[in-house]
């Protein structure tokens, strides 16, 4: 097998894996979820919105949300992966969806996000290690075209992500606030230069 076709392969089982782990996170197929992940917990890495820790305690927080009515939609391409020996470092961009009611109407939010994520080789398979999210922007629209209803978002916050914040803060969820986004592009330097420097050492 040529070097070529062994690399586009790799590039496929990862682009495979990232798209399947959205995939059980929005289908409540929770072992299998934790399955995309590194079997030793201590070496992952979540960091989004809503939650910052290790896989064990996504899965659970992830059950936890889909019961309580806070079930998102996520879109997900994988666009770029970069392979270094038994790591890999990969780009996605997607979108989380959640549809909720607010004064009887019901609304979309909708954030853009870029995910990054570090995966390692254990044994024969990849296995992801983390989950970072870059927000580019979000917003909320109404389900039904014309409805009339006020939302009111808070003043201040991040606008990369405001949107998503209000809608999970509305649920009780402690939205971490320092999260690379757009309206911070150093933010998102210093996420891509970690990633890269962790890649190649």
């Amino acid at each position: 097998m040529s070097a070529a076709l062994e690399k586009a392969l790799v590039e496929n089982e990862i682009k495979s894996l990232l798209v399947r782990e959205r995939y059980y996170r929005d289908t409540n197929q929770w072992e299998k979820l934790r399955s995309c992940y590194h079997p030793d917990a201590s070496k992952t890495h979540i960091d989004i919105t809503w939650y910052q820790g290790d896989v064990d305690g996504f899965v659970s927080g992830s059950r936890a949300m889909s019961t309580g009515g806070t079930g998102a939609l996520h879109s997900i391409s994988p666009v770029e992966v970069s392979l270094h020996g038994d790591k890999a470092l990969t780009e996605s961009t997607g979108s989380v969806a959640i549809r909720f009611k607010h004064s009887g109407n019901d609304y979309d939010s909708v954030s853009v996000t870029r995910f990054i994520s570090r995966l390692q080789r254990v044994g024969s398979e990849w296995k992801l290690l983390s989950l970072e999210a870059i927000y580019e922007r979000d917003s909320i629209l109404p389900v039904v075209p014309g409805v009339s209803g006020e939302i009111s978002l808070p003043a201040g916050g991040r606008e990369s992500y405001k949107c998503i914040s209000w809608v999970l803060g509305q649920r009780g969820f402690k939205i971490k606030q320092d999260l690379p986004g757009a309206d911070d592009p150093a933010s998102v330097a210093q996420l891509m230069e970690q990633s890269t420097n962790w890649l190649y050492n």
